[in-house]
Protein backbone atom coordinates (compact mmCIF):
# COMPACT_ATOMS: atom_id res chain seq x y z
CA UNK A 1 0.00 0.00 0.00
CA UNK A 2 1.42 3.26 -0.85
CA UNK A 3 2.22 4.94 2.33
CA UNK A 4 0.10 8.04 1.80
CA UNK A 5 -3.00 5.82 0.91
CA UNK A 6 -5.97 5.96 3.33
CA UNK A 7 -7.79 3.05 3.40
CA UNK A 8 -11.54 3.59 4.62
CA UNK A 9 -14.01 1.08 6.05
CA UNK A 10 -17.87 1.05 7.39
CA UNK A 11 -19.20 -0.91 10.20
CA UNK A 12 -22.39 -0.81 11.59
CA UNK A 13 -23.51 -0.20 14.98
CA UNK A 14 -23.32 -3.37 16.58
CA UNK A 15 -20.13 -5.21 18.78
CA UNK A 16 -20.32 -7.92 16.64
CA UNK A 17 -18.18 -6.05 14.28
CA UNK A 18 -15.33 -5.82 16.89
CA UNK A 19 -13.62 -8.95 15.41
CA UNK A 20 -13.95 -8.01 11.77
CA UNK A 21 -12.04 -4.32 12.96
CA UNK A 22 -9.33 -6.04 14.70
CA UNK A 23 -9.07 -8.54 11.85
CA UNK A 24 -9.21 -5.11 9.02
CA UNK A 25 -6.41 -3.04 11.39
CA UNK A 26 -3.94 -6.12 11.87
CA UNK A 27 -4.12 -6.95 7.79
CA UNK A 28 -3.59 -2.87 7.78
CA UNK A 29 -0.77 -2.57 9.93
CA UNK A 30 0.75 -5.62 8.11
CA UNK A 31 4.38 -7.38 8.56
CA UNK A 32 6.24 -3.68 8.88
CA UNK A 33 4.72 -3.70 12.33
CA UNK A 34 5.93 -5.27 15.30
CA UNK A 35 3.43 -7.78 17.00
CA UNK A 36 3.57 -5.79 20.59
CA UNK A 37 2.88 -2.46 18.77
CA UNK A 38 0.29 -4.28 16.81
CA UNK A 39 -1.35 -5.95 19.33
CA UNK A 40 -1.15 -2.60 21.13
CA UNK A 41 -2.87 -0.67 18.28
CA UNK A 42 -5.50 -3.39 17.54
CA UNK A 43 -6.82 -3.15 21.33
CA UNK A 44 -6.81 0.84 21.27
CA UNK A 45 -8.95 0.53 18.38
CA UNK A 46 -11.06 -2.01 19.79
CA UNK A 47 -11.70 -0.15 22.70
CA UNK A 48 -12.81 3.61 20.96
CA UNK A 49 -14.92 1.64 18.73
CA UNK A 50 -16.66 -0.29 21.80
CA UNK A 51 -16.72 2.89 23.73
CA UNK A 52 -18.68 3.74 20.38
CA UNK A 53 -21.21 1.29 19.74
CA UNK A 54 -21.83 0.92 23.43
CA UNK A 55 -22.04 4.97 24.86
CA UNK A 56 -22.55 6.97 21.81
CA UNK A 57 -26.42 5.49 20.67
CA UNK A 58 -28.65 5.80 23.02
CA UNK A 59 -30.96 3.41 20.90
CA UNK A 60 -30.68 1.38 18.04
CA UNK A 61 -29.18 3.03 15.24
CA UNK A 62 -28.75 2.09 11.25
CA UNK A 63 -25.93 4.59 10.94
CA UNK A 64 -22.74 3.55 10.05
CA UNK A 65 -19.45 4.25 11.98
CA UNK A 66 -16.45 5.24 9.72
CA UNK A 67 -12.68 4.05 10.53
CA UNK A 68 -9.59 5.68 8.40
CA UNK A 69 -6.74 4.02 8.57
CA UNK A 70 -3.57 6.13 7.22
CA UNK A 71 0.32 5.03 6.97
CA UNK A 72 2.16 8.18 7.58
CA UNK A 73 6.03 8.47 6.98
CA UNK A 74 6.36 8.18 11.01
CA UNK A 75 3.06 7.34 12.17
CA UNK A 76 -0.32 5.28 11.69
CA UNK A 77 -3.37 7.16 12.30
CA UNK A 78 -6.51 6.22 12.92
CA UNK A 79 -9.73 8.06 12.66
CA UNK A 80 -13.26 7.20 13.94
CA UNK A 81 -16.11 9.10 12.60
CA UNK A 82 -19.59 8.66 14.30
CA UNK A 83 -23.03 10.49 14.50
CA UNK A 84 -23.32 9.59 17.99
CA UNK A 85 -23.67 11.66 21.27
CA UNK A 86 -20.95 14.21 20.87
CA UNK A 87 -17.74 12.63 23.99
CA UNK A 88 -14.83 14.71 23.64
CA UNK A 89 -12.01 11.89 25.44
CA UNK A 90 -9.26 14.68 25.59
CA UNK A 91 -11.02 16.34 28.14
CA UNK A 92 -11.95 13.36 30.73
CA UNK A 93 -9.60 13.18 33.56
CA UNK A 94 -7.77 9.94 33.68
CA UNK A 95 -7.71 8.38 36.76
CA UNK A 96 -4.66 6.21 37.65
CA UNK A 97 -5.47 2.74 37.54
CA UNK A 98 -4.99 2.42 41.02
CA UNK A 99 -7.45 4.93 41.24
CA UNK A 100 -10.11 2.89 38.98
CA UNK A 101 -9.15 -0.47 40.67
CA UNK A 102 -9.88 0.65 44.50
CA UNK A 103 -12.71 3.05 43.59
CA UNK A 104 -14.77 -0.25 42.02
CA UNK A 105 -14.86 1.60 38.74
CA UNK A 106 -16.70 -0.50 35.98
CA UNK A 107 -14.97 1.84 33.14
CA UNK A 108 -12.64 3.83 32.43
CA UNK A 109 -9.45 1.34 32.17
CA UNK A 110 -9.90 1.53 28.51
CA UNK A 111 -9.91 5.16 27.50
CA UNK A 112 -6.51 5.39 30.54
CA UNK A 113 -4.69 3.02 28.45
CA UNK A 114 -5.67 4.23 24.90
CA UNK A 115 -4.31 7.64 26.26
CA UNK A 116 -1.06 6.22 27.04
CA UNK A 117 -0.32 4.04 23.96
CA UNK A 118 -1.75 6.41 21.85
CA UNK A 119 -2.11 10.35 20.84
CA UNK A 120 -5.67 11.06 21.43
CA UNK A 121 -7.69 14.25 19.49
CA UNK A 122 -11.10 14.73 19.15
CA UNK A 123 -12.80 17.02 16.65
CA UNK A 124 -16.82 17.98 16.61
CA UNK A 125 -17.56 18.22 13.02
CA UNK A 126 -20.23 20.37 12.01
CA UNK A 127 -21.12 19.36 8.18
CA UNK A 128 -22.64 16.72 8.70
CA UNK A 129 -22.54 16.36 12.29
CA UNK A 130 -20.06 14.08 13.68
CA UNK A 131 -17.28 12.93 16.15
CA UNK A 132 -13.98 12.59 14.87
CA UNK A 133 -11.51 10.39 17.31
CA UNK A 134 -8.50 9.96 15.97
CA UNK A 135 -5.64 8.27 17.60
CA UNK A 136 -1.96 8.10 16.35
CA UNK A 137 0.69 6.01 17.23
CA UNK A 138 4.43 6.58 16.04
CA UNK A 139 6.32 4.40 13.58
CA UNK A 140 9.46 3.32 15.30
Amino acid sequence: MDPSQEKIQLYSVDLDELSKIRSEVREFLGEECADIVKGRIVFCLDEAMTNVIEHGFSEPNHSKIELRMKKNKRSWKFSILDEGIPFDPTKEKSETWKELYESGADGGFGLRSIKKIMVVRYQRLKNPPRNKLTLIHTRE
